[in-house]
């Protein structure tokens, strides 16, 4: 446990967001909880079957995650990434009908707390570390600072509609959602289960995806898209725009028609 804060207290800082220390954890938490001893030899068996076992993204986030481990015990090896295909394309998105689907339910059932929650996320596109920063307070400003990736502030906006939609049905001062990001995670996977919605894109990160889709369907403004990510590199905003394999075919199947 002590070493676990210490580790804790080293990521932080290092600069990485509350998000990102927790990912961390809970990656090493099932390396050590699946029997795996801190040696090079098993740390290798484990990446083996971490491969064959869960998607290659995920592999490699917990790879950093016993990389980041490897520095701070000072051990001398690192595990290899796996090399990535630059894919064009995501297997499911958070679609407009799901995402009204999800605010009427959570209405219907009186839960005006995550409601809120769902509105600022998807009308925003904050990261979810940046999110946990937000008070009801800060929608009658118009705006709020937060402290984003690396430790920079950005300023994240809050328009017109949302404003008076939040401020007019949810009345409680304070953060929006006084929860980790592992539990919000866990409460958006069984809303998805609770209202029969894609369990896949119901996860924070794909509200920020949703809100960078519908502002580029609006303005074609990727610089003014970029500006409201906080992206550093635009080429990372782009990475938001991809369509679906789904889409990508049912275009294909209309333009080859020869």
């Amino acid at each position: 446990m002590e070493v676990d804060k210490k580790y804790k207290a080293w990521l932080k800082r290092q600069g990485r967001s509350n998000s990102t220390i927790e990912s961390y954890c809970t990656s090493l938490r099932l390396y050590f909880e699946a029997g795996y001893h801190w040696t090079f030899e098993d740390a290798c068996t484990w990446k083996e079957k971490e491969i064959m076992r869960v998607k290659p993204a995920t592999v490699n986030i917990r790879i950093h995650a016993i990389n980041s481990y490897a520095q701070f015990t000072r051990v001398r090896w690192r595990l290899k990434p796996i090399k990535l295909q630059n894919q064009q394309f995501v297997e499911n998105q958070l679609t407009v009908s799901q995402y009204e689907k999800l605010l009427q339910c959570l209405l219907d059932d009186g839960d005006l707390r995550w409601w809120a929650a769902i509105k600022i996320l998807a009308c925003t596109g904050v990261r979810i570390s940046e999110f946990l920063q937000i008070r009801r307070e800060d929608l009658k400003t118009g705006y709020v600072d937060v402290c984003g990736k690396g430790t920079k502030y950005r300023r994240v906006w809050f328009g017109a509609k949302l404003r008076q939609e939040v401020l007019s049905l949810y009345k409680e001062d304070g953060p929006i959602l006084p929860y980790s990001t592992g539990v919000i995670r866990k409460r958006l996977h069984a809303f998805a289960r609770k209202y029969r919605l894609q369990k896949e894109p119901m996860h924070p990160h794909e509200f920020r995806a949703f809100f960078a889709r519908s502002v580029y369907e609006k303005c074609k403004d990727l610089k003014f898209l970029q500006d409201l990510l906080g992206h550093a590199d635009i080429k990372t905003t782009v990475r938001y725009l991809r369509k679906t394999s789904k889409g990508i075919s049912r275009r294909i199947s209309k333009i080859v028609t020869w």
